[in-house]
């Protein structure tokens, strides 16, 4: 959840987010005490879960490094219904392999930084689209936010943008990128930014990424 919303939440309730970190394979991975609450963070593991944190080369990431994580518990899933490739290339020697990628820090917290089939590629920069849209988010007129990346002939991947404003708020694309630049390096800023009425979002109520992928492709190849 975006920093920015757990924040308004507690300004209105008067009391913070626990947010965690797990999927439906494996018991909640990390989660945030009550004692022991971090912004921004999916927490420390869970009693009985072991979390690694891997590099490219399947090796222990240091800190402050990003990777896949990796967990072991008990009560994490055997195995895919009838489906043994699936089963081999998510569980490894009793470690599951999440598809989720995050960094721990010096105080044990981990932090959530996309998934890796989303991650945007561009000039050999690995680009997470969830801090972009943090950043966005961070602007007083935007109230959604979601962002991808799209084929580009020079850098391997665009970054493209796509928010709804608050409602009454206004704001245009140049502004935004501007805004952007001020909290980001210049390769993470978005070259593009489309402005929605409605934000495309999954069961969960999740931005739709793969939705946004594909209006941005569309685009791509209406501009073409």
């Amino acid at each position: 959840m975006a920093v920015a919303l757990q924040t308004e939440f507690e300004q209105v309730f008067g009391f913070p987010i626990q947010e965690a970190i797990g999927m439906t394979e494996a018991v909640p991975t990390c989660f945030n005490r009550r004692d022991r609450i971090n912004t921004g963070s999916a927490g420390e593991p869970a009693e009985g879960v072991d979390v690694r944190i891997l590099d490219e080369h399947g090796r222990e990431a240091p800190v402050g490094k990003a990777g896949e994580m990796v967990v072991r518990h008990p009560g994490t899933a055997v195995g895919y219904w009838n489906d043994s490739q699936a089963t081999s290339d998510a569980i490894r020697d009793g470690w599951l392999y999440t598809g989720d990628l995050a960094l721990k820090d010096n105080d044990g917290f981990y932090w959530f930084a996309g998934r890796k089939k989303e991650i945007i590629i561009r000039g050999g920069s690995n680009i997470s689209p969830q801090e972009v849209e943090e950043v966005l988010l961070k602007h007083p007129a935007v109230f959604q936010a979601g962002v991808v990346g799209t084929p580009d002939p020079t850098w391997g991947e665009s970054i493209v943008a796509f928010v709804c404003p608050h409602e009454n708020a206004s704001c245009d694309e140049q502004e935004l990128i501007d805004f952007a630049k001020q909290h980001l390096a210049d390769y993470k800023t978005p070259e593009q930014i489309h402005f929605l009425e409605e934000m495309p979002l999954g069961l969960t109520g999740k931005v739709s990424r793969k939705t946004l992928k594909e209006m941005a492709l569309t685009q791509q190849e209406v501009c073409a």
